[in-house]
């Protein structure tokens, strides 16, 4: 009786971690096609080098493009300065900057099936708070 109880707690202990695993992915990673917009905030201090200044060291979101290709628009409003750093497959890489005080950037394209993984970033090492809105058109 103690084994078979020991061996039922663990399952139970084994399913829920799977759970709060997948639950945890599921909420890091958005795929395509988007029924509804992915949005995220936050603030970051930026401190890795990329093309587009300096970036935070974690993504802000992460988006699998399932179809062949996926028609999107990429918004991030917040901080003046504020960069967006975009990496994808085969080497793919997009630097979007905001001009002047706006600290907001648009950012419609098509995007090719793969991972894109979007970094917040700013010209220099300050707090840079956001709001990134992804939605597929």
């Amino acid at each position: 009786m103690k084994t078979m109880c020991q061996t039922l707690t663990l399952s139970a202990l084994a399913v829920a971690l799977s759970f709060v695993g997948s639950t945890a992915w599921a909420q890091a990673v958005a795929q395509t096609p988007l029924s509804q917009p992915v949005q995220t905030q936050g603030s970051v201090t930026p401190s890795q080098p990329s093309a587009c200044g300096l970036r935070a060291p974690e993504s802000a979101q992460v988006l699998n493009v399932r179809e062949e290709f996926a028609a999107v628009n990429i918004s991030v409003s917040g901080s003046p300065g504020l960069t967006l750093f975009i990496e994808g497959p085969n080497g793919f890489s997009e630097c979007h900057t905001t001009s002047g005080a706006s600290g907001r950037v648009n950012a419609p394209g098509l995007l090719n099936r793969g991972r894109y993984t979007f970094y917040i970033g700013n010209a220099s090492p300050v707090s840079t708070s956001y709001q990134l809105t992804i939605s597929q058109n």
